[in-house]
Order: C-alpha cells, then sequence, then structure tokens
C-alpha cells in the first residue's frame, strides 16, 4: 500500500518490479541542440502543385508575397534542422524548384540569416554543390527572465549558441518599478554584448513566473511576486527606447520547456511536461515539438494544483497547492534553512547551496525534506500524466541538483498512483540546463521567429529600433 500526503492508503499491488524499475532510472538531458521537426515541406495546392511563388519581377500581389514569405520560412527552417544543405537538396527536401530554392537562397543570404561555403564533396551522382547554413554571426535573439530572487539575460545566434549568459541574484518581492529598472540595466547589457559580438538582435523576450497575456504583453498575477495586471512589454520597451511590437512575454515555465526542446535535446523524449522550482512550481508541456497552452493560455500551472484540500495557505488563495510541498522556500523551511534570503542556485553563498551540502552530508532532515517534497511531486504529477499521458517527465530548476535524492521517492509516488504505470511507466529525465533553461527559452523563442518567418528581416534588414516588422 502507498500512502498519499492526506494519509489515505492506496493499493499498489497490481504493479509490476519491472514498471518499478524503469520508474526509478532517470537520465541528464544532454546538451545537443534540438528544434522542433515535422516541416510540412511538400505543401500542396488542390492541384497537386506545391507552393512555389518563383523570382518575381515588378509590383508582386499579396497572395504571391504570402507564398513567398512561406516558401523563406520554409527553406529557412530545413536548413537549421539539417545544419547545412546545397541548393538541390533543398530542391529535394522543400517540393520547390531548384531556380526558385536559388532565388530564395540569395535573398536569405543577402539578409544576413544564411553563408555560402565552398563546395560540397562529391557523391555518388551529380555535380558537388555550395554548402548553405545558418549564420552563426549575423543575427541574434536576446533572452530575459526576472524570478523572485534573480534577474538574467542571455545572447543566442541564429545557430542556438549562446554568446552571453549573465545572472544577478536580488530579491525582486518589491514594488516592480525597481525591478523592471533593473532588467532594463540587464537588457542593456546584453545589447552591448551582442554588437561587441557584431551579433544583430532582432528581438527580446522575456521570461517572468505567472499568468500572461502573451498577445498583450501584460503580466495578469504573479503570486510569488505579488504583481498584478502589469503591461510587462510596455514598460520595458518604453525603458528601452523600443517598440513595444520587438519584445514578447511568456510565463518562465512555458519558455523553460522550450528551452529543454531547443537546447538539451528535448526532442528525443516525445511529448514531455517539463516541471522545474525556483520559489514558486511550474510546469511547460510540450507536445509534437510545440508548447502546449490551452484555449486561453495558462495551461501548465501545477505548482496550484491541490493535494490536499485542506492543507496549508497559499499565495494563490487555495490550499495545499504543490508549491506549498515543493517549492524552494517548503525544502527549506522543512530542512532548518533560511528562507528570508536569495535562494537561486545561482548564489553561491544561498540557502539551496547549503541544502546541496547537507544532503551530501546526509543530514536526515534535509533527506527527508526532500524526500517529501519529491512524494508531493510525484503526487501531483501523478494526476497530470493521467490526463494528458506524456512520454517523459522532465525535473529543472533546483530540482536538477536535488534529483539524487528527489528522483526516487517521487517515482514511487507516480507508480502508486498514475494509473499506467504498471505497464507504460513514464520516463522521468533531468535537465542539464538548471535554472537557465528559461532564460535560454526566451532567446531562442527570438531565433525560432526568424527561422519561421525570415520575410521581416529580409525586408528590414536591420536591428531592434529599425525593423518595420512586415
Amino acid at each position: 500500500m502507498a500512502t498519499t500526503l492526506s494519509g489515505r492508503k492506496r493499493d499498489v499491488s497490481r504493479e509490476s518490479a519491472t514498471g518499478i524499475g524503469h520508474l526509478t532510472r532517470f537520465t541528464v538531458l544532454g546538451t545537443s541542440v534540438a528544434r522542433p521537426s515535422s516541416l510540412g515541406c511538400r505543401t500542396k495546392r488542390q492541384g497537386g502543385d506545391v507552393l512555389d511563388s518563383g523570382s518575381t519581377a515588378g509590383p508582386v500581389p499579396a497572395d504571391q508575397r504570402n507564398v513567398r514569405r512561406h516558401n523563406l520560412g520554409l527553406v529557412m527552417r530545413s536548413i537549421s534542422v539539417t545544419g547545412w544543405s546545397t541548393r538541390a537538396r533543398l530542391a529535394t527536401a522543400t517540393g520547390l524548384t531548384k531556380a526558385t530554392v536559388s532565388s530564395l537562397a540569395g535573398e536569405l543570404i543577402e539578409a544576413g540569416l544564411l553563408t555560402e561555403s565552398g563546395a560540397q564533396a562529391k557523391g555518388a551522382t551529380g555535380r558537388p554543390g555550395s554548402v548553405l547554413e545558418v549564420n552563426r554571426q549575423g543575427h541574434a535573439g536576446i533572452g530575459l527572465e526576472i524570478n523572485v530572487d534573480y534577474v538574467a539575460a542571455c545572447v543566442t545566434d541564429l545557430g542556438h549558441r549562446v554568446r552571453y549568459h549573465r545572472v544577478e541574484c536580488v530579491d525582486n518581492r518589491t514594488e516592480h518599478t525597481a525591478s523592471l529598472n533593473r532588467l532594463a540595466r540587464m537588457a542593456s547589457a546584453a545589447l552591448r554584448a551582442a554588437e561587441e559580438f557584431e551579433l544583430t538582435p532582432q528581438g527580446i523576450a522575456v521570461a517572468v513566473p505567472g499568468i500572461v497575456e502573451p498577445e498583450r504583453g501584460r503580466l495578469l498575477r504573479a503570486p510569488n511576486l505579488d504583481w498584478t495586471d502589469l503591461p510587462i512589454v510596455d514598460l520595458l520597451a518604453e525603458r528601452l527606447g523600443l517598440a513595444p511590437t520587438e519584445i514578447w512575454l511568456d510565463n518562465e515555465a512555458n519558455l523553460a520547456a522550450l528551452g529543454v526542446l531547443w537546447f538539451a535535446g528535448g526532442s528525443a523524449w516525445g511529448d514531455f511536461v517539463y516541471v522545474s522550482s525556483e520559489i514558486g512550481v511550474g510546469a511547460g508541456i510540450v507536445t509534437d515539438g510545440q508548447m502546449y497552452r490551452g484555449a486561453r493560455g495558462f495551461a501548465g500551472e501545477i505548482g496550484h494544483v491541490s493535494i490536499d484540500p485542506s492543507g496549508e495557505p497559499c499565495g494563490c488563495g487555495g490550499r495545499g497547492c504543490i508549491e506549498r510541498y515543493c517549492g524552494q522556500e517548503a525544502i527549506l523551511r522543512s530542512a532548518g534553512l533560511p528562507t528570508d534570503t536569495a535562494t537561486s542556485t545561482g548564489n553561491p553563498d544561498g540557502p539551496v547551496t547549503e541544502l546541496l551540502a547537507a544532503l551530501e552530508r546526509e543530514e536526515q532532515r534535509a533527506v527527508r525534506a526532500v524526500r517529501r517534497a519529491g512524494e508531493a511531486l510525484g503526487v501531483g504529477l501523478a494526476n497530470v500524466i493521467n490526463v494528458i499521458d506524456p512520454d517523459t517527465v522532465v525535473l529543472g530548476g533546483i530540482f536538477t541538483p536535488l534529483a539524487p535524492w528527489l528522483v526516487e521517492p517521487l517515482t514511487a509516488a507516480l507508480a502508486g498512483q498514475a494509473i499506467a504505470a504498471p505497464w507504460s511507466p513514464p520516463r522521468v529525465a533531468v535537465s542539464s540546463l538548471g535554472p537557465e533553461a528559461a532564460v535560454r527559452g526566451a532567446a531562442g523563442l527570438v531565433i525560432e521567429q526568424m527561422l519561421s518567418d525570415p520575410a521581416r528581416i529580409t525586408r528590414s534588414g536591420q536591428g531592434l529600433g529599425n525593423n518595420r516588422h512586415v
């Protein structure tokens, strides 16, 4: 019998030894770059012809411009997934004519999105062709993150390579003005770093821990920051002298899940739920290589799933929420460590570092605190797994360094409460990105926008502050 947090017993006699064995193994995700697959390359009209605008002279009708815009993205995405290509290979992969591919490639090279190198080694048949690659020394994306106890920034090139990363540990549980001023300074430093690398940023994406409306650039509520209804994008754009259309906003767990997908081999894990803890607990759900957001964009708020309706009160107004049992502050409090100072794993003098040291010393209070957190997390995740049936659960944030002590009680809880566990237990993986996942995912979001819609770059040819956003 297994015990839930409320003390109720659950029959787990149906569990096989094989099932339990599968659940107790976990894997650290690697650092290879991964991008969404399934290009949908052969897009056809009713008559069966692949969308192909070819090269044009003179004024271009609106529908033909849209076709060309689509094809630019098709070529760019194809090269970004394979790493390199030739015009002949692109024509085969996309279904476009060689003349159209040549015209599109020329436009992308001129815009600084692709580079062209010498001849490819000759194969068994055909002539060698020039190699086209994503230009890693041209355009870039900037990611920002504001969390309860730190702010972060990074710069990523078109090859998803991180060129600059900075974290500043600070308590942001204050009036929002000072925190946004601090974030603007981090953004300015990232812009200067990009300039030093001779990169041209094409956008900024911001990760925040709360419920957001990405389309309006608004943070609706962040309980752990005590912020409500803030136009984050407008406020940051004003501080940086940018247009609001050059800045994106999203939930930090969603962007962290995308960071795992693009920067840590996440595409190998099929459909996955990424769950992380900083001060709160959040989740991002990836299905078919895409973020699942739900009808209103609020999917993934696992931290506020109640596992004990009569449990501790939460800042969201509910009781017994998961983050009251396995958020950073809950774990630290249970381990007898301070919770009133910055707790980021990026802070070498913070209490999370103290917790890890206590675990290494096998101090039982610390071990019990983390095991209880693992059990609580497993109970909550079992509910999610029973509803959406993912292939993999990926742990991030402070769950990454805590994994050696956290995974066993977590998987035991999954074995007891995930209905399909005896036959098909979910994999449990650990992200190698740790607390960097969200800020990397934010920068990666800008890169993905360029890869999917390179027309906005080819028509403007400029960086932040100059784009016409076609």
